[in-house]
């Protein structure tokens, strides 16, 4: 796969590519920004989909330039810096020379609002800053407690190629019910490989980078090491930015009312390791997008397929079937006499009113007619469904926002009776955190109530059946780690069966922004899990101080 790629790249970057730009790192705090821009504005200048994720720096900026949301002044005006601060490079010059402090011609530190450090020239620009994440708190009477220091750059060569890079080392101590998840999964949820530290804690490095590049007006790509995210929702149930990054290659394409995006992924088994490292696995997955109603209502549809090549009969590498970008992949497997993991299924939002929006996802695993219209229950009826509802400036207060959604995902979804098939990586879900056969209802809450000040209050209950330990022989369908071959019964199969789990999380967090991207928190999180034998069950009351520059928020929401 390295071989095809790199020829890939070296040949359309031998060709004549327009100007180029990285992408907005993943903030919730800046994906909601730039949403609420794209609802209140029923899309204006918003080219292509807003399921697609991380967004493109130029769209962001697009998107703000035409804003127009009824809000206080002083809030709105403070949002429009704070992005257009974060997007200072892809400014027209006139904003870029406000933004100019000159601080010093020989060492360009501080010569841009908010950047530590700058270098600007006519083909080339590049933007440094530190990342710090640094909290302490206390989880019933352990503490727990997060040490984060790295670097960030982001850059453009001759206007046509963007970078992109991230690092960081880390020092965490975590609650008790993560460090249970470690220790059944052997990695830390997020990230990667175990290296203990001090008494209980986890010592870890990560990098992520890409660079991206248009070989024409119309179509992107990037090639790089992060992570994806696609939907409209909190969670995802296509693919989501939990598990670790992984190598892929990006190809968007927007004309007219479409957004088609090809990504192509080499991910890892790491339950399968030795002296030669991970064993490796693949996926292919078309994305595309209709806008039927520009800025209104859009509608997507998709298809996957996870495959492997690690048996005696087979080549090992990348499948080249499947490199075309425009095949149907279900047609292909057919032909290749294949037993690899398909998924297909759809997207949709609706900017029903100003200031609300509808959304939903719809994935389909399996499809038996007999079995899903004779509603028998059957173990093959594998699906997962999601519906949510944005409602912006509640009763007509600025910055109140509330967001509501429900997640439905039947047992043994996303699995295969080949373990190195499943939709994994890292032994990590590409979907959502908890895998499958559960029922999750959200609520979350956020409110801007000054220009520095914000509230973020989010509740999740969640009801799941899991099997009795990660090495039981019956499987219940929870784990998309197991195969499906050691199920519990054929028919009669619903969501929740197995050994009950229920979780209840109450996340409240306060937030201070003292300058740009440089927060404080003050945060209370409860967790309650109640779980039936053997299965331990875990109550956690976390009250938790952080500060923070240009990174996000520890997440505790699974």
């Amino acid at each position: 796969m390295n071989r095809i790629l790199t020829s890939f790249l070296l040949a359309i970057l031998s060709s004549v590519v327009s100007a180029q730009n990285a992408y907005v790192p993943f903030d919730e705090n800046t994906n909601h920004l730039i949403d609420r821009y794209a609802i209140l504005n029923q899309q204006s200048g918003f080219k292509g989909a807003t399921a697609i994720k991380p967004f493109n720096q130029r769209t962001v900026v697009d998107v703000i330039r035409r804003s127009a949301d009824s809000v206080l002044p002083s809030v709105k005006e403070f949002n429009y810096q704070w992005l257009t601060v974060n997007n200072w490079d892809m400014m027209e010059e006139s904003m870029q020379q406000s933004m100019y402090t000159k601080r010093s011609k020989w060492l360009p530190f501080f010569n841009y609002t908010g950047q530590l450090f700058t270098a600007k020239e006519k083909n080339f620009n590049v933007t440094v800053n530190p990342v710090i994440g640094f909290s302490s708190g206390m989880s019933n009477d352990e503490m727990i407690y997060r040490n984060t220091r790295g670097v960030t750059v982001r850059g453009q060569i001759d206007n046509k190629v963007g970078f992109h890079t991230f690092i960081s080392e880390n020092q965490f101590f975590y609650p008790d019910f993560i460090n249970s998840q470690i220790e059944q999964t052997e990695v830390i949820p997020g990230t990667g490989l175990i290296k203990t530290f001090g008494n209980g804690g986890y010592d870890f490095f990560q990098a992520r980078g890409y660079i991206t590049f248009k070989p024409t007006e119309s179509i992107d790509v990037q090639f790089g090491h992060d992570r994806n995210f696609i939907g409209n929702g909190y969670r995802s149930l296509i693919l989501s930015d939990f598990a670790k990054e992984n190598v892929f290659l990006k190809l968007r394409t927007r004309v007219w009312r479409l957004d088609y995006m090809n990504l192509f992924s080499e991910l890892s088994d790491y339950r399968y390791r030795g002296v030669q490292g991970l064993r490796k696995k693949y996926a292919a997955f078309h994305y595309l997008n209709l806008a039927v109603i520009p800025g209104k209502l859009h509608v997507g549809v998709f298809e996957n397929i996870v495959f492997a090549r690690n048996d005696s009969t087979q080549q090992p590498g990348y499948e080249f079937n499947y490199l075309n970008p425009i095949i149907f992949y279900r047609a292909v497997e057919h032909g290749l006499n294949s037993s690899d993991n398909s998924f297909v299924g759809f997207d949709a939002k609706w900017n029903a009113l100003r200031g609300v929006q509808l959304y939903s996802q719809f994935v389909l695993d399996e499809f038996h007619k007999n079995e899903i219209f004779g509603r028998t229950g059957s173990w093959v009826n594998k699906w997962a469904a999601q519906f949510g509802m944005k409602y912006l400036n509640v009763a007509g207060v600025s910055h109140l926002d509330l967001q509501v959604e429900t997640n439905l995902v039947r047992p043994y979804m996303y699995t295969h009776f080949r373990t190195d098939q499943n939709w994994t990586h890292y032994n990590q879900p590409m979907a959502h955190p908890l895998g499958a056969n559960f029922k999750e209802f959200l609520t979350i809450v956020r409110y801007q109530v000054k220009p520095r000040w914000n509230i973020t209050a989010k509740y999740f209950n969640i009801v799941q059946g899991a099997d009795s330990s990660l090495n039981s022989d019956i499987r219940f369908g929870g784990n998309v780690l197991a195969t499906y071959r050691n199920r519990a019964q054929e028919t009669g199969i619903t969501i929740g069966d197995g050994v009950k789990r229920n979780i209840q999380i109450l996340d409240v967090t306060t937030t201070f922004q003292l300058y740009q991207n440089l927060f404080f928190d003050v945060r209370y999180v409860y967790r309650n899990e109640e779980a039936e034998n053997p299965l331990p069950s875990f109550t956690n009351n976390m009250i938790i101080l952080s500060a923070r520059f240009c990174i996000d928020r520890q997440r505790y929401d699974y």
